[in-house]
């Protein structure tokens, strides 16, 4: 069964109701998961773009990072930035309330980092995924985050996480496993190809660049804050408030937590 319009706003933040209400100890670990995940698929990125020297390495590498929220929406998992997207849908419709949202979101975001910092010092300091050939590939892709302006990194958090929660919405929008891939793969590719910032992502980028001498914690913290507040404005703002503002009075087919398990179990 696909949904759209008000159906698809409905079963979106109602997903959100449900995560709002997870024990403390499943949000915890589906975060770190998540963390982990995306961190994955930015790992086959740079692979990609130290291993292929023609004009195309961007491009190859921006098909490879969507595995990372793959796995995260098919397999599980807690993803701050999408979270941002179904949470802030659950708050707008008056299902959860601002504080349940607000918690959420910085438990998971705490539970990325962790995931994404430890699987950033496996890679680098474990499994030595830099090396003097490529080292200069890593400082390229780290310069090109914590250089940019503060208005910068918002803006370019802003459309990360326009096509990311877009790629959740359209995921939502069907229960099919292989449409769910289909119509994650491009927004994501898109936004890893464009060179905008994600913040869970960036954990992971800044974590190997620490490693490696390349940046300190606090460029870290500052690019961070900023790219979260993008990556905020983007998910609960542009998508979620607009889609909330759109089809909010729309007719209801989808109205419960019993009519969304009924739809995930078609």
């Amino acid at each position: 069964m696909d949904l759209l319009g008000n159906d698809l706003l409905q079963y979106a933040s109602h997903k959100g109701e449900a995560k709002a209400v997870e024990p403390l100890y499943k949000t915890a670990i589906l975060g770190f998961l998540a963390g982990v995940y995306i961190s994955l698929g930015y790992l086959l990125y740079f692979k990609v773009m130290s291993s292929i020297t023609t004009d195309l390495n961007a491009l190859i590498g921006a098909l490879f990072f969507p595995i990372g929220l793959l796995l995260i929406v098919v397999a599980g998992g807690e993803l701050f930035t999408g979270n941002i997207l179904e949470l802030s849908l659950g708050f707008y419709l008056k299902v959860i309330s601002f504080k349940d949202m607000v918690k959420n979101w910085l438990v998971v975001l705490i539970f990325n980092a962790i995931g994404a910092m430890l699987t950033a010092f496996c890679a680098g300091s474990v499994m030595h995924f830099v090396t003097n050939q490529n080292r200069d590939v890593l400082e390229h892709m780290v310069l090109s985050k914590i250089d940019a302006s503060p208005l910068e990194m918002i803006v370019s958090g802003i459309f990360c996480n326009v096509l990311v929660t877009l790629a959740i919405w359209l995921a939502d929008s069907s229960q099919s496993h292989i449409s769910k891939m289909v119509l994650i793969w491009p927004p994501v590719a898109a936004f890893v190809f464009l060179g905008f910032q994600h913040s869970v992502a960036n954990v992971f980028l800044l974590t190997m660049g620490m490693n490696s001498g390349l940046n300190s914690l606090w460029e870290m913290l500052f690019n961070l804050f900023f790219v979260v507040v993008g990556n905020l404005v983007g998910g609960a703002l542009v998508v979620g408030g607009m889609y909330a503002m759109a089809y909010k009075g729309d007719s209801v087919h989808v109205t419960t937590t019993d009519d969304v398990a009924e739809v995930i179990n078609q």
